[in-house]
């Protein structure tokens, strides 16, 4: 038994040691990796892009296999005229 005691003293000396060297290495990391954002931000992404929609259009079933025959938006494509926004085919105004 008493030969046991040093060793597990040993055991416990060498975990703090090798816990306390860890953290210093995640802390030294997260510093340098802080100053690096602070001077060299990293460009912003924007990852959605507004895109404006014209006020009026309509749901109308597009004929074409492209759009699958399903209602679609169709805006103003001329007097009497719409375009689908799906394919681009342009029709007479339901």
């Amino acid at each position: 038994m008493a030969d046991v005691l040093p060793l597990v003293v040993l055991v416990l000396v060498v975990l703090g040691a090798s816990t306390a060297a860890l953290g210093i290495a995640c802390a030294t990391t997260a510093g340098v990796r802080a100053v690096r954002r602070f001077l060299f931000p990293r460009p912003r992404v924007r990852l959605h892009r507004v895109v404006p929609t014209p006020l009026r259009y309509v749901w109308v079933t597009c004929d074409t296999p492209r759009c699958g025959h399903l209602q679609t938006q169709h805006y103003p494509a001329g007097p009497g005229y719409v375009a689908c926004h799906g394919c681009g085919t342009v029709r007479p105004r339901p």
